[in-house]
């Protein structure tokens, strides 16, 4: 009995009417089949990048929201034009690096997108860091001045009110960031925890396509990094909201007796001492936006996660939505060819039997290959493949892989499959 049979094909055999024996010394047949190249591709996608609210009403919406006398913005904006034609819901290819056919490898740089607006969005945030930074030193000088002049107060009280309108806006802006962290989160870990359990359990052989141990761990040790940042960030907002929410209350109590006209310069001299606190632990949270838009920029540039052809690749131009496909690449290995055998053939081969693979569009006799895969079931073939069984009749799906190169996707092709046993060992005479 040939050592190469698998008990599957065995068992299917059995149940279709057959008798797998007298593998041992019998003369190899061929079994000519006809197969289609597979389509095997490795897709780079389009990134889910954060795209900040557009308003295009030309100020002939309601925008609500106390406006900042410092950036000159409204804390919220509505745009009902935004939302009817979509604006931010795709994102643009600016610069594309590599062709149809190029050879690529892993971490190349492949195709860069549109993160204007997330540029934008660090800009805006280092702006808002740096005025709460400049708020420290207004603050200060604040408290000398109290020393001197009574008058200065009332400067003091709209420093106050100021101050408060601005614990607001970036309370707003932190809890936003903190549940986008918090959403992202789990993500992050069930992909860390997908990645972890395929390397756990990495195949001693893994298939054809399966990514490598290298490029598994890889992906962990990106994976591990990001879920720190954002923990590192998560754990940051949390620790300066209860403090923001204290200071609020703190600055509005003050309000209140400048209001009141209750405190003294001593008083007035402390809350503004307060605030300065206040503002320098803002300005230190306003940190957290900006490594989240500096993240969003990075994604804008996607790379090759493995080595190959290019098959096809976006425009500069084409607007794409996340997820998309923006590049698809044939990884570089040898191909594989689907067919489709009759129980009769199937009789005559097992897994590891020589092969050879010829085309119209080859030249000599095609090239060499090997069987390594038997369904373990039969089926009536799909009638978009090329088969010489007619799709009415069920058939075994099999496997073929080529020794060397590629072959073209999606090409029909001709096997011939030298057989491990001859169509006489399944005869009455040899059961």
């Amino acid at each position: 009995m040939s050592s190469r049979r698998l008990p599957a094909a065995v068992a299917l055999a059995t149940a279709l009417g057959l008798t797998l024996s007298g593998c041992s010394g019998a003369t190899s047949s061929a079994i000519v089949a006809s197969g289609t190249v597979d389509t095997t591709l490795t897709l780079v996608t389009a990134p889910t990048l954060t795209v900040p609210a557009v308003n295009l009403d030309a100020g002939f919406t309601t925008v609500t929201g106390r406006r900042d006398p410092v950036s000159g913005r409204t804390a919220n904006a509505t745009s009902s034009a935004a939302a009817t034609f979509g604006v931010g819901s795709t994102i643009a290819v600016t610069h594309v690096r590599v062709a149809e056919g190029d050879t690529v490898t892993a971490g190349q740089e492949l195709v860069v997108l549109d993160t204007r607006m997330q540029r934008a969005q660090i800009a805006a945030a280092k702006a808002d860091q740096k005025v709460m930074a400049a708020n420290v030193d207004l603050l200060a000088d604040a408290i000398d001045t109290t020393f001197d002049k009574q008058a200065d107060v009332e400067d003091a009280k709209q420093t106050v009110i100021d101050a408060i309108a601005k614990v607001r806006s970036t309370r707003a802006t932190l809890l936003k960031t903190r549940h986008q962290l918090e959403k992202a989160l789990p993500q992050l870990r069930a992909a860390l925890a997908q990645v972890e359990a395929m390397i756990a359990n990495y195949p001693p052989v893994p298939p054809p396509g399966y990514p490598t141990l290298a490029e598994l761990q890889a992906k962990a040790q990106a994976l591990a990094a990001q879920l720190g940042q954002l923990k590192a960030g998560l754990k940051k907002i949390n620790a300066a909201l209860p403090k923001l929410a204290a200071g609020l209350k703190k600055a509005k109590a003050a309000l209140r007796k400048i209001n009141d006209g209750l405190a003294g310069i001593a008083d007035a001299r402390g809350t503004l001492r307060d605030q300065k606190e206040l503002v320098e632990l803002q300005a230190e949270a306003l940190k957290v936006p900006i490594d989240v838009a500096r993240a969003q920029v990075t994604l804008g540039t996607l790379t090759a996660p493995v080595d190959g052809v290019v098959v096809s690749v976006a425009h500069v131009g084409t607007q794409l939505a996340p997820g998309a496909t923006v590049v698809s690449i044939r990884e570089d290995q040898p191909s594989t060819v689907t067919a489709w055998l009759s129980p009769s053939q199937l009789g005559q081969v097992c897994v590891g039997d020589a092969a050879r693979i010829a085309g119209d569009w080859m030249s000599g006799d095609g090239v060499p290959a090997s069987l390594t895969r038997i369904s373990d079931s039969s089926e009536y073939p799909p009638t978009s493949v090329a088969t010489d069984e007619v799709h009415l009749t069920r058939a075994v799906e099999v496997t073929l892989t080529t020794d060397t190169g590629q072959l073209p996707a999606g090409a029909p092709v001709e096997i011939s499959i030298q057989g491990c046993r001859t169509a006489a060992d399944n005869t009455d005479s040899n059961r």
